[in-house]
């Protein structure tokens, strides 16, 4: 069942944790690749000084940011990596959850833990070939090239382990708060 919009119109936090073990859907001309959603990152917006948008920051790269729940916001850091979020919430509160990990369902599978290529948000989207041409998809539309979905995997609250996020130091207090989220034992976690 592909998630509706309103799933993305709640709180970050809870987004983000609930998206955990759900189901990315990537399609291309010729194929339609599945990963499950294994860890991730909520950004609180205005709010937030790890968020792109904190402050109200307004620029041609956060303007999905801007756009209602359920769309795709990718930018691309160092020049050279892109990374994936969801928007969550509303239009008036820009908020996302980053995807940070994916275990591959369907087509090219690592044959050890060293071939993993799905593990970081940049390592993932060169992986799936996910570039600033997503971004702004509607991930509630089947017919997108990417959309989410809820495939009946169940996730326990003791296998979400919450932890601060990567790469944020600049954010200052911020950059401590718990709202990493990822599925405990699981190979295709960035880091522990």
């Amino acid at each position: 069942m592909i998630l509706p919009q309103d799933f993305y119109f709640r709180d970050t936090e809870t987004v983000a944790q609930e998206l955990l073990g759900k189901v990315l859907h990537i399609r291309t001309r010729d194929e339609e690749q599945r990963a499950r959603i294994v860890e991730v990152e909520a950004y609180l917006g205005v709010e937030d000084p790890a968020a792109h948008t904190f402050g109200d920051r307004r620029t041609t790269r956060t303007k999905s940011m801007y756009l209602d729940g359920g769309h795709s916001y990718v930018y691309m850091i160092y020049g050279m990596y892109y990374c994936l979020n969801v928007v969550t919430r509303t239009h008036e509160h820009p908020e996302a959850v980053l995807i940070r990990g994916l275990e591959p369902i369907t087509g090219t599978k690592p044959s050890s833990k060293k071939d993993i290529r799905t593990n970081g948000p940049g390592k993932l989207c060169k992986f799936y070939d996910i570039t600033k041409d997503q971004d702004g998809i509607r991930l509630w539309k089947k017919n997108s090239e990417l959309y989410v979905s809820d495939e009946g995997f169940s996730v326990t609250e003791k296998q979400v382990i919450k932890k601060p996020r990567i790469g944020v130091d600049y954010a200052g207090e911020a950059a401590q708060w718990p709202l990493r989220y990822y599925l405990k034992d699981n190979i295709f976690v960035s880091k522990k």
